[in-house]
């Protein structure tokens, strides 16, 4: 009698269920789950490093907490710091203030990017790094050629800025020390014309 029965429940259940429903069956799809929206978070900047080798040629070592905890384009540290290292290399004349030049070029300490993707032959060629700050033709990034450190060297101790026509040429350069002085490949060695412009490993 109990076996009998359950059938017989299932069925008028089921019939109970089409007359709810207006007499047409519906098959519910499941619904994906979503995630639950993260909570506001706070962050804390501990460190500020953009332009490689900056804070470390220009500031001394005590002043890298100050700026590590400023916007790279409100930091009147790192500006003060670049202006007077630079002006005890190469001492402000009537016409040229290298120190004042130099911190318009490295200040702020953001890159400039251009995101366009038609400079291939730029970024192959190297020289590619401040390019954007040096020349109004210019575009900013990082290709893999770039000497960065170099580039630097030249801009605090040597022609560059006169090179491009930023500043007139104050005669105060010092070859020794404008750059790294180190051997390097023809860029041709270095890159390849396709993503990811790397060789093979040698």
């Amino acid at each position: 009698m109990i076996n009998s029965t359950k059938p017989a429940i299932a069925v008028a259940a089921l019939a109970l269920g089409l007359v709810a429903c207006g007499g047409t069956t519906s098959v519910l799809s499941p619904q994906p789950h979503l995630p639950t929206p993260p909570a506001a978070q706070s962050y804390i900047q501990i460190e500020r490093l953009s332009r490689p080798a900056v804070k470390e040629v220009f500031e001394p070592f005590q002043e890298h907490q100050i700026t590590n905890a400023v916007e790279p384009y409100k930091d009147p540290t790192i500006q003060a710091a670049i202006k007077g290292t630079e002006d005890a290399l190469r001492p402000p004349t009537a016409t040229t203030d290298y120190g004042a030049t130099l911190a318009s070029v490295l200040y702020p300490d953001e890159y400039l990017v251009n995101l366009a993707g038609n400079t291939t032959p730029l970024a192959l060629t190297g020289q590619y790094f401040l390019s954007a700050e040096l020349s109004p033709t210019g575009f900013g990034g990082r290709a893999p050629n770039d000497d960065v450190i170099d580039l630097e060297l030249g801009v605090l101790f040597g022609k560059t800025l006169s090179a491009v026509g930023v500043i007139p040429d104050d005669m105060e350069e010092n070859d020794c020390l404008s750059s790294q002085n180190l051997p390097t490949e023809a860029p041709a060695k270095l890159t390849t014309s396709t993503f990811p412009y790397l060789p093979n490993p040698r």
